[in-house]
């Protein structure tokens, strides 16, 4: 896939994910879900979690063998804890969304919690850059349903062929792939995506502006 073929794309919209395309939130997770598990006499460790990490966090639960009878209150203390955390953005992301809010209507599309993702956008000064914002509360099912895209693209007006997907998670594929519209990859520590896909494009956000052309 060449840089030609993207800037031919035409995208009017582009939907990000959260957690490890924009947000720095590897380490905290891991340790938010260290805490959260341990309440549940689970004790789990950094190659577990990669090997169980889903942004549809009742498979983790349920790969790390925790009761479904659990999962409401194991969300409770989730949530509790990883507001409690401050992750940082990643590396130049805020000039990158200043660079394409201009040329494209900009939207998330997270399974994080409302209270915790309008936190964070407020906290890290990113806010203002997007025209919709779709949390895991908004939803009934979450990733890799497609849902959370076609919400979006609702709000925003604008067809699956004028949209991409940027995530680091192969659930963010899927979840593209099910909504109609093109994915792009990016690398990050929850190290989900294969390298050889050929939608695994990049390995920052820095980089989209010119795989766009914008």
């Amino acid at each position: 896939m060449g840089h030609t073929n993207l800037i031919n794309k035409n995208f009017k919209a582009l939907l990000f994910d959260f957690d490890g395309t924009l947000l720095d939130s590897f380490t905290v997770h891991y340790e938010v879900y260290k805490v959260m598990f341990a309440h549940f006499g689970i004790q789990i460790n950094k190659k577990q979690f990669l090997n169980s990490y889903s942004p549809n966090w009742y498979k983790t639960y349920e790969a790390m063998g925790l009761p479904k009878k659990d999962w409401e209150s194991a969300d409770s203390i989730w949530v509790e804890e990883a507001e409690q955390r401050n992750p940082n953005l990643l590396p130049g992301v805020q000039e990158t969304l200043s660079m394409l809010c201009d040329g494209y209507a900009i939207g998330l599309v997270t399974s994080g919690s409302k209270s915790r993702v309008v936190k964070d956008l407020e906290r890290t000064g990113i806010k203002q850059f997007f025209k919709t914002v779709v949390t895991g509360d908004d939803i009934h099912t979450p990733k890799p349903s497609p849902e959370g895209i076609e919400l979006a693209l609702l709000n925003l007006g604008i067809p699956p062929s004028e949209v991409t997907y940027i995530g680091d998670a192969y659930a963010d594929y899927e979840m593209a792939q099910a909504a109609g519209i093109y994915f792009i990859g990016v690398r990050s520590e929850f190290a989900s995506l294969n390298s050889i896909d050929p939608n695994y494009c990049i390995s920052s956000i820095t980089e989209l502006p010119a795989l766009l052309g914008a």
